[in-house]
C-alpha cells in the first residue's frame, strides 16, 4: 500500500483522478482500488489469461484493455462520459 501512497503524493492530482495501469489484480488493481485510484486492467501475459474470469476483473476496475495502444482512446471516451 505505501508504493500506492508515494504514487499519489508524487502525482499533481487528487487519488480520484489517478489512472492506474496494471496487468494483475492482486498486486496492481486491488490495492490502487484501495487506494482511491482509478485502475486499467491489461490483458497480457500469463496473468491476463489466469485471471480473465476473475469476477473483480470488470467489478472493480475502471476499464479493461488488451494493449496500451489503445489506453489514449479509452480514457478519452471515460473523460467524456465525466465520471
Amino acid at each position: 500500500m505505501r508504493f500506492f501512497e508515494h504514487v499519489i503524493e508524487a502525482t499533481p492530482a487528487e487519488p480520484g483522478e489517478i489512472l492506474y495501469v496494471g496487468d494483475r489484480l492482486d498486486n496492481d488493481i486491488r490495492p490502487a482500488v484501495r487506494a482511491g485510484l482509478l485502475t486499467a486492467l491489461i490483458r497480457r501475459g500469463p496473468w491476463g489469461t489466469i485471471q480473465r474470469r476473475d469476477p473483480d476483473a470488470d467489478a472493480i476496475t475502471t476499464m479493461r484493455i488488451d494493449s496500451l495502444a489503445e489506453l489514449a482512446e479509452r480514457i478519452a471516451e471515460f473523460n467524456a462520459e465525466g465520471r
